[in-house]
């Protein structure tokens, strides 16, 4: 904070929340009705300033004690008198408070609230504070990267076993309710994400959710997920064959299988996210297909699904040991369809290393 100039940093979303008090719930963040505000100062004690309701969950979980409550919901002041009343408190050097303002982040308050608060705090001034969330989060520690190994070793044990669940004649949404069962079964927490195409020689989006469509022969089934266990994502996908595969769909899921090689090799201290991006489309291009439509060929990975940085041509963030990453390159090929690859990997401090089980070189099939 002292190197961006602020003098405190207001946290409202639930990646920021999480990771900043500890403060976890099953509640708070499926429900519009009551903002949650997380203030931490450059100098002195953070205070969460909290619905009343949440007093005992917070005083469970988080490690911040001080707390300020009022009886939400009360539309007309959602504990805004008692946020303005602490930043009031918040000694003043650069007169700047940062708040989720930037690029990937999110608000857990009313946009109208926001704006009567930037009113009321002055002479503070509401500026951008993603660069301090930005930069804390992009490093993972030890137990983080243990609990995102975790969830993608559950994830991994449940596309193995779903193959053997398919039949002809299932829906996509049939499908992908045993998939979500499953990975609850196996100690997911959550399963928010799973998304699912099929179609005769590929498909034309990777992130439609599932349909009514039926499996058929000579559909390629792709599926992806972003699981979540104890805070933290997994995110990767993986291809089925029903059938054997056309010429051109074992032609596309080699040159993938290739392109994520070199991507997980390019991932090394020093380099930058633009070049792990460079490694991947130079494969796809030399076996002479297009990227895909997804506009990046990875992302960091952690306490929300898509976490910077982005895999793409003018990301030139550098990597550094700690950082969490999905591989993920795609192509299109045939007409109009795309597949995809995607592996979950970790700088180290000499190179990467897979949190995922690497899937097949060969794209499994399932016999009809």
């Amino acid at each position: 904070m002292t190197r961006a100039k602020l003098d405190a940093l207001l946290v409202t979303a639930e990646a920021n929340i999480e990771y900043l008090s500890g403060f976890t719930t099953q509640f708070a963040w499926n429900t519009p009705t009551r903002p949650w505000y997380f203030l931490v100062p450059r100098r002195g004690e953070a205070i969460g300033i909290i619905p009343e309701i949440g007093i005992s969950n917070w005083l469970a979980t988080s490690w911040c004690k001080a707390l300020r409550s009022w009886p939400s919901p009360r539309p007309q002041d959602e504990g805004l008198d008692l946020l303005t009343q602490a930043i009031g408190e918040v000694a003043r050097r650069y007169g700047r408070i940062g708040v989720e303002l930037g690029a990937e982040s999110r608000l857990g308050m009313p946009v109208a609230d926001l704006l009567r608060l930037r009113d009321l705090v002055r002479p503070f001034e509401l500026v951008d504070g993603f660069g301090v969330t930005r930069a804390l989060r992009l490093v993972k520690s030890p137990a983080e990267i243990r609990r995102i190994r975790h969830i993608c070793q559950i994830a991994g044990d449940s596309f193995d076993a779903l193959p053997g669940t398919l039949t002809v004649g299932d829906s996509e949404k049939d499908i992908v309710r045993r998939f979500q069962a499953d990975l609850l079964l196996r100690g997911a927490d959550k399963t928010p994400y799973a998304a699912i195409g099929t179609g005769p020689g590929g498909y034309d989006s990777i992130i439609m959710g599932p349909s009514d469509r039926r499996l058929a022969k000579g559909d390629i089934l792709i599926i992806d997920t972003g699981a979540r266990c104890g805070g933290y994502f997994c995110d990767f996908d993986r291809n089925i064959a029903i059938g054997p595969p056309s010429d051109d769909a074992r032609r596309v899921h080699a040159a993938l299988y290739r392109a994520t090689s070199a991507g997980i090799k390019a991932a090394r201290p020093g380099a930058t996210a633009a070049k792990v991006f460079k490694a991947q489309a130079e494969v796809l291009s030399a076996a002479g297909f297009d990227a895909g439509n997804v506009g990046r060929m990875g992302h960091g990975l952690g306490k929300v699904l898509t976490e910077p940085p982005s895999i793409k041509g003018d990301d030139r963030t550098k990597l550094v040991p700690g950082m969490v990453l999905t591989i993920e390159p795609s192509a299109s090929y045939g007409r109009g369809r795309i597949m995809a690859h995607e592996e979950n990997i970790v700088v180290t401090e000499t190179g990467s290393r897979l949190l995922t089980r690497r899937a097949q070189r060969e794209m499994p099939v399932v016999a009809i």
